[in-house]
């Protein structure tokens, strides 16, 4: 691998994607008439890149364009149609921060229940427990039903448990959406951290801001591909720009509803 943490070599995912809605009575005409059920949808296509040991990834682009997918592919939750994935070590992929819960489990069980599905051992996390739901900010619901919890609560939760992995090579999908102002300083600190301990991070987010904090290069997916590839500020402004280009659908929309101004109303006749 020289020495690479992740190598993608042409790589490329299919999905076969339903026409309708699947009937026994659908599939019968399907077949007597020789129509296809089913159409290829090719989320990935043509992706090589590869990422240095203790490197910092972001992963930019629009909804649908493949980021997930990819992530997925790395995780190994999915397997590629086409190419080949050479990882020094498999990731611990975070993708989301509600499943792995049980709603019926008081918050310091479910501790040892999402940090089981993640690969933390009870062992691990026992001598642990108490701070992981302090730095969560929820001491006072130790004993509470999870499914008491505001979803913003669960996803501190969530990230508190996560943030006992040591593995050498970490995957964040979008895992930030409902943490308050208070909590996005403890995720900082986290993040922070996780940028100057060596560890290799790829991680999506919607939030420039928020990638550009720990990332120091980023890769723009564009419709299953590789658009740009190269440092964090310079892909960003590309990708940026790209948006200027969309037709201005909501302005129009916003311009249409706002009231007229050319000319005043006229007075009424008593």
């Amino acid at each position: 691998m020289s020495g690479a943490a992740v190598r993608l070599e042409s790589v490329a995912k299919r999905f076969m994607i339903p026409h309708t809605q699947r009937t026994t009575l659908r599939v019968l005409r399907a077949l007597v008439r020789r129509e296809p059920l089913r159409h290829e949808l090719w989320a990935l296509e043509n992706v090589s890149l590869s990422v240095a040991p203790g490197e910092r990834v972001a992963l930019v682009g629009r909804n649908g364009s493949g980021k997930t997918t990819l992530l997925r592919l790395l995780s190994g939750i999915l397997e590629p149609t086409r190419g080949t994935i050479t990882l020094a070590s498999p990731p611990r992929a975070l993708f989301s921060t509600t499943i792995g819960f049980s709603p019926e489990l008081s918050v310091a069980d479910n501790v040892f229940l999402f940090g089981a599905i993640h690969g933390l051992v009870r062992r691990k996390l026992a001598p642990r427990q108490d701070e992981i739901i302090a730095r969560a900010g929820i001491t006072h619901l130790t004993h509470a039903l999870l499914k008491d919890l505001s979803m913003g609560q669960v996803q501190r939760l969530a990230l508190s448990v996560f943030a006992e992995s040591d593995e050498r090579f970490l995957v964040f999908d979008e895992v930030l959406g409902n943490v308050d102002r208070g909590f996005a300083r403890t995720t900082d600190a986290y993040f922070r951290a996780l940028a100057r301990s060596g560890q290799t991070l790829v991680m999506t987010s919607h939030d420039p801001a928020f990638l550009g904090a720990y990332c120091e290069r980023a890769i723009w997916i564009d419709a299953g591909r590789v658009r740009l590839d190269g440092p964090f500020d310079d892909v960003m402004r590309a990708y940026e720009t790209s948006f200027d280009d969309d037709p201005p659908v909501l302005q129009a929309k916003a311009n249409d509803a706002a009231p007229r101004k050319d000319k005043p109303p006229r007075p009424s006749v008593v």
